[in-house]
């Protein structure tokens, strides 16, 4: 009888009890691939991975910064929605921050490339571009526009506003930013302008109105109408179609019963908080077309899993569509005599369906602690969704 290990083997030289000796792995380094083909990999991963993407090798951080990846990525037809959120950190003017997914929950990160913004400014955007309009340094209000390039990270300075503005509000309609509100002077002949954007010139609209809400808390387009809901429960709809404005004082119609800071629009529905549950859910929906009068606010049902902070904090939060989901950045801001210890915000992801019959119900999707501070107490400004 033969023991196995007794056997002679060519593949180990013959030697008894010897083992085959392991051939070495060839390790293919991803650098060592053509650089056309690494530009392509890396187009294909979320642009909010890319900062850690840039750490692996300075060919990496090359690809990256380089133009030829964006246009990649155009002719790859890849494009994703990502928000970007304006955070305040009193005594500093608001920084923008870029919330991204981090081993599968989400982050919030500061943009250091990007410089300070100014407080109170009205903010749009269009595809890959934010439009930082007016605002204040702290002594005067601004006439300044700053765009800012959501795929590099930079800045360019657009003609200046005819008139200098704070807490203004503007919506993008018909390739125009209309601005409105915001000035000095309350009585003004370019209480709204716009700015043309193909000609990249401001143009007055000759409309004379007595602004006398203070600012505004809010604003939302739905279907080429400007909603903004002002500080003393006002109601301003601008239809530059119609070449009108429709202002409501008080609380004249339902919409700005309910309506609160923290809003968005999905699908020409326009979505707010409702901490109280005066609708028997904390998130509700409206439809302008129903009229800003006869309309009511509905409940989005089924929104369940709510953190605590959610009804603590709401009327802080901000809100914003990012493809198609809401997305509600909650903070402490208002945690006053916890001034030495943690500040937190919290992001919540609300997914939507429209079912039989008509009724929105919500599901959510994750809830994350997206920032964490001991310094000053961070102030959400405001929250937009970039294509980029």
């Amino acid at each position: 009888m033969a023991v196995i290990s007794d056997i002679p083997d060519g593949d180990n030289g013959g030697a008894p009890n010897k083992k085959p000796q392991e051939q070495p792995e060839e390790v293919t380094s991803l650098e060592s691939l053509p650089d056309v083909l690494i530009e392509h990999i890396i187009a294909r991963v979320p642009r909010s991975n890319h900062p850690e993407i840039s750490l692996v090798s300075k060919l990496f951080r090359r690809i990256i910064a380089s133009p030829g990846l964006r246009l990649t990525r155009s002719n790859l037809a890849i494009s994703e929605h990502v928000l970007y959120a304006l955070l305040a950190f009193p005594p500093h003017p608001p920084s923008w921050h870029i919330l991204y997914r981090s081993n599968a929950s989400l982050r919030l990160r500061r943009v250091t490339t990007l410089p300070l913004m100014p407080y109170g400014s009205a903010v749009v955007t269009i595809g890959h571009d934010i439009y930082v309009i007016g605002g204040s340094d702290g002594t005067r209000y601004l006439s300044n526009v700053t765009v800012v390039d959501c795929r590099t990270h930079t800045c360019r300075s657009l003609p200046s506003m005819r008139v200098a503005r704070f807490r203004a509000a503007a919506g993008v309609i018909d390739g125009k930013i209309y601005v409105m509100g915001g000035c000095e002077n309350r009585i003004s002949k370019d209480w709204v302008e716009s700015f043309d954007l193909e000609r990249q010139i401001w143009l007055g609209t000759g409309a004379e109105v007595s602004d006398e809400s203070g600012g505004f808390v809010t604003y939302d387009v739905v279907k080429d109408k400007i909603y903004v809901l002002g500080r003393r429960q006002s109601l301003n709809v601008c239809e530059p179609k119609e070449g009108r404005i429709i202002i409501w004082e008080g609380a004249a119609s339902e919409l700005t019963g309910l309506w609160q800071g923290s809003s968005c629009v999905v699908d020409d529905l326009l979505y707010t908080i409702d901490p109280m549950c005066w609708r028997g859910h904390p998130i509700i929906v409206f439809d302008p077309e129903e009229g800003v009068v006869e309309g009511v606010w509905k409940p989005v049902k089924g929104v369940y899993g709510l953190p605590p902070c959610f009804h603590w904090y709401a009327y802080e939060s901000r809100m914003a569509n990012v493809g198609g989901k809401l997305v509600i950045l909650v903070g402490n801001q208002s945690q006053l005599w916890n001034i030495y210890g943690d500040k937190y915000i919290w992001c919540v992801e609300i997914a939507l369906e429209r079912r039989q019959g008509g009724e929105i119900w919500g599901r959510v999707e994750s809830v994350d602690v997206v920032f964490k501070t001991t310094e000053s107490s961070p102030i959400i400004e405001l929250c937009r969704t970039v294509i980029v």
